[in-house]
C-alpha cells in the first residue's frame, strides 16, 4: 500500500454512483484520451526496461493461454505512478470508497488469452466491503476482440442469484456454456476510456486471437 498525495478530485455524478452501486461497473469514455499515447509509450517502455521481471502466467482462468504481467507497475515507472494523483483517478476512488481509500496495487498486463467468468476477490471477513479495479485498455476492443464482459449486479453477495451464479465459479461443466454464450453485457472500449468494476462482479473476456495491453490500478475502502 502506498501513501498518496491526492489532487483535487473529479467526483462521479450521482447517476454514475447509482449505476455503479446497482450494476457493479462503470465506463468513463475518453477520460484519458489526451494522455493515452503517453500512457501507451510508458507501458511499452516498462516491458522493455523490466523484461527480467515479466511473469509469463498460464492459468486455467486464462483458458491456459498466455498472460504476460509486470506487478506493481506504478512503483517501477514515475509517470505511471503520477496517475495515482490524477483527479481522474482520485475522484472516482473518493466517490466510491471515501476520502480515506487506500491504493492496493497495480499491474501492467499483455493478454494473449481470454478469461473465464470469475471474480477478482471477496473479503470473506467483510463480504460487503468494496474493492475496485480501474482499467485502461490500450487497444480498441469489442466483443470479438476481447472486450470486458460483465454480468450486471452479480457483485451483490448473499442473494439467491449470486449463490446460483457463483456455484462452481461458473465452471464450464456447471452451465456447459462457453464464455461467449453466457448472458452478459459487453463493455467495448477505446484507448483513453477508463473502466471500473467491483472486485465481486462476475466478469470475463472472450479470446479474440490478439494481444491486448491493460494497465490496472486497484483500490479499497479503508
Amino acid at each position: 500500500k502506498q501513501p498518496l498525495q491526492r489532487a483535487a478530485p473529479r467526483h462521479l455524478t450521482e447517476q454514475q454512483l447509482n449505476f455503479f452501486d446497482v450494476f457493479g461497473y462503470l465506463s468513463l469514455p475518453g477520460m484519458f484520451a489526451d494522455e493515452i499515447d503517453k500512457i501507451s509509450a510508458h507501458f511499452d517502455m516498462l516491458f522493455q526496461s523490466r523484461s527480467d521481471e515479466v511473469i509469463d502466467w498460464v492459468h486455467e482462468t486464462h483458458e491456459n493461454r498466455l498472460r504476460r504481467v509486470i506487478t506493481e507497475a506504478t512503483q517501477k515507472d514515475a509517470y505511471l505512478a503520477s496517475l495515482l494523483n490524477d483527479e481522474r483517478i482520485t475522484g472516482p476512488a473518493i466517490s466510491i470508497l471515501g476520502d480515506d481509500y487506500v491504493f492496493t496495487g497495480s499491474d501492467a498486463s499483455i493478454y494473449d488469452c481470454g478469461t473465464t467468468f470469475h471474480q477478482d476477490g471477496i473479503n470473506t471477513a467483510k463480504p460487503k466491503s468494496i474493492n475496485i479495479k480501474m482499467a485502461l485498455y490500450l487497444e480498441a476492443i469489442d466483443g470479438a476482440s476481447g472486450a470486458l464482459r460483465v454480468i450486471p449486479g452479480s457483485h451483490h453477495t448473499g442473494d439467491k442469484f449470486f449463490g446460483k451464479l457463483t456455484k462452481s465459479w461458473m465452471a464450464e461443466e456447471f452451465l456447459r456454456m462457453r464464455t461467449e454464450d453466457v448472458p452478459a453485457t459487453i463493455v467495448s472500449s477505446k484507448p483513453g476510456d477508463l473502466l471500473l468494476w467491483d472486485y465481486r462482479l462476475m466478469h470475463a473476456t472472450a479470446y479474440g486471437g490478439n494481444r491486448r495491453r491493460m494497465l490496472a490500478l486497484e483500490f479499497a475502502e479503508q
